[in-house]
């Protein structure tokens, strides 16, 4: 069996440390999955922080000679064959095209959100595609079982035909950060798996309008956004990011002529249009059977298995980087807007600028 040579550069919750936590399903990191697959093997890793690249070492077996504080030495002298990156957002652009231009490597697995801006997300897809390297983008539940699921239930119309999206990604309020370096907050760094799910099941957007909440001054990423996106099929989309709750939530409804269907980290409910049982001559929606599906893959080993399969087979990924792209296009047009007061920005957005 081929075994594919590992570099996991970024060693902390994502890279590795959320292993430790003992509610999530396993794996739950980058090196969780990577060690977990029959094809994969971790032999060298890299990370700023010295005790914390020790601990990942010893925890994957990887020898002291092949952990790195600088990812362009390793990639140099490890000569690896895949790639995972879980740096900061501002990292993934420059490892990207140093891992593209690396003779070795064959594929890479990237942490969403894909890049800070088009410009970079552009080069990076461009470089991937000329080498002929498979990028895959961290949009883990694109390949949870039940989430794959709701998407045939969408192409097939068994509900009818999709009308609208709501989708919510709300958690606490962020700290004060500034834009410059982190972007945004929720929108961005989990509202980039909204983005995806919303063009995934939705298809192409046509334009947006958005409004955030910077209570910390424009410099600093926001509290709050919120927005309307119109696809090109017609379905409205409202979605809102942080809104600094007590709490942490998210999911995508899917609403149809005949029916609903809710998805997310508090599991799936559905419902479908039938007489009503408290108003004479109304149609309600009641409760609708959903199984969800009891075999299911991990969504951090089904992104493993995909660049795997990508790479051996030639074919292109899903959630490639292209789509990721899109998924950034639309929070950078949410962006774009909220500065101006809600003004309706068509997509594509220029790149000119960047953002």
């Amino acid at each position: 069996m081929c075994m594919y040579k590992i570099a996991v550069i970024g060693c902390g919750r994502i890279g590795s440390l959320l292993e430790d936590d003992p509610l999530r399903p396993k794996p739950a990191s980058h090196a969780g999955a990577f060690a977990r697959h029959p094809k994969t093997v971790i032999t060298s890793a890299c990370d700023i922080d010295g005790e914390r690249l020790k601990k990942f070492g010893r925890r994957w077996n990887v020898p002291p000679g092949s952990l790195y504080s600088d990812y362009r030495e390793l990639l140099k002298r490890e000569q690896p064959d895949i790639v995972s990156i879980a740096a900061w957002t501002e990292l993934h652009c420059p490892i990207v095209l140093k891992a593209a231009s690396t003779k070795s490597v064959k594929g890479v697995y990237c942490e969403k959100p894909i890049a800070r801006d088009l410009r970079e997300a552009g080069k990076m897809v461009s470089i991937c595609k000329r080498r002929n390297i498979k990028l895959i983008v961290g949009h883990e539940r694109r390949f949870d079982a039940n989430f794959v699921k709701v998407k045939k239930m969408v192409h097939k119309k068994l509900y009818g035909p999709l009308k609208t999206i709501v989708a919510h990604a709300l958690s606490a309020p962020p700290p004060k950060l500034p834009a410059d370096k982190y972007v945004g907050g929720a929108l961005f760094h989990d509202g980039t798996h909204l983005m995806d799910l919303i063009l995934y099941y939705g298809g192409p957007a046509k334009w947006v309008v958005g409004f955030d909440e910077r209570p910390n001054g424009k410099k600093f990423i926001e509290s709050t956004a919120f927005g309307l996106i119109r696809l090109g099929n017609g379905v409205n989309v409202f979605v809102e990011a942080s809104g600094e709750r007590d709490y942490f939530k998210f999911d995508v409804d899917l609403q149809f002529q005949n029916g609903r269907i809710r998805i997310g980290n508090s599991g799936i409910h559905a419902g479908r249009s039938g007489k009503s049982g408290r108003y004479t001559g109304f149609r309600e929606l009641n409760p609708a059977p959903f199984k969800p599906l009891k075999k299911r893959t991990n969504g951090f080993l089904g992104g493993v298995s995909e660049l795997v399969r990508a790479v051996e087979t030639g074919e292109p990924p899903l959630s490639n980087g292209a789509e990721a792209r899109n998924a950034l296009e639309l929070i950078l047009a949410l962006y774009k807007s909220a500065r101006a007061g809600g003004r309706k920005i068509y997509i594509p957005i220029p790149t000119q600028n960047g953002n």
